[in-house]
């Protein structure tokens, strides 16, 4: 007996594979969303999230121009003062 050794890029590939795939990403992206509404000022950062499939995959990203900014935090210039960030991205790691 003999395995292929595409066995695993055979297996990601098969249609009930992605979709379970992507189920799990719908579901992280939904934990996000949840813990980015409690930070709301305009909506731009829910509005930003998306689940894109890849060749391996589904990933969830974020097209907000300042999703990086508002996640993880930094200096707000017209502020003049450190802003923390609301790491609602995390909450798709668990």
């Amino acid at each position: 007996m003999e395995i292929r050794p595409d066995l695993d890029s055979v297996v990601a590939a098969l249609p009930g594979v992605m979709g379970a795939l992507k189920l799990e990403a719908e579901e992280r992206k939904a934990r996000v969303v949840a813990k980015a509404s409690l930070h709301i000022d305009t909506g731009e950062f829910i509005a930003g999230l998306k689940v894109k499939r890849h060749a391996k995959g589904y990933a969830i990203l974020n097209e907000d121009p300042l999703a990086a900014h508002k996640n993880w935090g930094g200096f707000n210039h017209r502020a003049g003062r450190y802003v923390d960030g609301i790491h609602a991205m995390e909450a798709a790691l668990w």
